[in-house]
């Protein structure tokens, strides 16, 4: 019995200590989960393209299409309307194109008539700063608009048109052509007005897109073969028996370079300059078939499987080169379509059945 207290009298005293002694302890930090950072959202670009589709009357429709997506920019009464350039400032969408007899430059699909007169038509349109520049020809003589106030860069009488407009600092040039007393088409560039022939008048000649780069001013161009030709290679009437021969040209700081040899017709449209690349688009025609085609760095690539017959020829009718994505606009036969990139090429049908894609321009979203 004593022995069994004794063994109570431990057992309590170890109990009380135990319960009385303070626990050191301290609690660990609660994991904490891993700080998550979301990735950037993936930046895509908008594709704007200037063109037209017709209507079930079968007028052209002036349209802009972003990503696909149209929008017309006429109501389809006219007989003719065409958008034929296209350029993206900020969040201002600028078009340059017709809606019947008259020229137009819409902002946001809100029309300003430039000019109205028989002999009229806008083919650019480029926006530097709030300065808005449209280039063409009123009157029947080359004319640049700069906030739709007119200056003609020809005094006369003979017609010309001034098809491209680039502005680069506070120098604006345009290009495109004038006859001369012969009715031979000779390519002109203008530089704040004045005015540089590039080719000499003996063959009939144009010169059709205008790409400032640094100091280096690129041109593009089409010049016939034959001095006896009557019409401008790929303005020929369908009944012309002979098909005009042309070579396409390129003139870098006024000289000349040749891309094709001239054995067929070869048409320029259009030049975009990105760093040491020079992107050219256009097409090939030899009678029978055409091909939208691009020259890089004077290399030529088919777009296209070729295009038979003179009803409506496949052409590459505008180049535009965002973050070394290659985007073309133009033609297959008589789909509006554009490309993208050349390795591994994708397509995006904009219209059929006649449409016409005339301008790209891309943007970042």
């Amino acid at each position: 019995m004593k022995n069994l207290k004794l063994v109570f009298s431990v057992g309590l005293f170890v109990l009380i200590s135990s319960c009385s002694k303070k626990d050191d302890t301290k609690p660990s930090d609660p994991v904490k989960p891993p700080i998550v950072v979301p990735p950037d959202p993936v930046k895509t670009n908008d594709v704007y393209v200037a063109g037209w589709d017709y209507n079930n009357k079968m007028n052209s429709v002036a349209t802009i299409w972003k990503n696909g997506v149209a929008k017309v920019l006429t109501d389809g009464t006219a007989d003719r309307a065409e958008a034929n350039s296209v350029y993206v400032s900020g969040t201002d969408v600028y078009v340059a194109g017709i809606d019947g007899g008259k020229c137009i430059v819409w902002k946001n699909g809100i029309p300003t008539v430039l000019a109205s007169d028989l002999y009229s038509s806008v083919y650019s349109v480029f926006v530097s700063g709030s300065d808005v520049y449209v280039s063409g020809f009123s009157s029947g003589l080359a004319t640049i608009w700069k906030n739709n106030i007119a200056t003609r860069l020809t005094g006369g009488p003979e017609f010309s048109r001034a098809y491209s407009v680039f502005v680069s600092g506070t120098d604006v040039y345009a290009v495109g052509y004038e006859y001369n007393k012969d009715k031979k088409c000779v390519a002109m560039m203008w530089k704040n007005g004045i005015a540089t022939r590039l080719s000499d008048g003996t063959r009939q000649a144009i010169a059709k897109s205008v790409f400032v780069s640094g100091n280096d001013v690129y041109v593009s161009g089409t010049e016939n073969v034959d001095p006896a030709d009557q019409y401008l290679a790929g303005n020929e009437d369908a009944s012309v028996a002979v098909l005009p021969r042309s070579v396409v040209k390129i003139w870098k700081n006024g000289i000349v370079a040749n891309l094709t040899s001239g054995d067929k017709q070869a048409i320029a449209n259009s030049i975009f300059v990105n760093g040491a690349d020079v992107f050219v688009a256009g097409y090939e025609y030899n009678g029978n078939t055409s091909n939208s085609v691009l020259w890089k760095n004077m290399k030529l690539t088919n777009l296209n499987s070729g295009t038979q017959g003179r009803v409506r020829l496949s052409s590459a009718n505008a180049v535009f080169v965002y973050k070394e994505e290659v985007y073309i606009a133009g033609n297959d036969g008589v789909t509006a379509k554009t490309w993208k990139n050349l390795v591994n090429t994708g397509e995006s049908v904009l219209g059929k059945g006649g449409a016409v894609a005339n301008s790209v321009f891309v943007k970042q979203q």
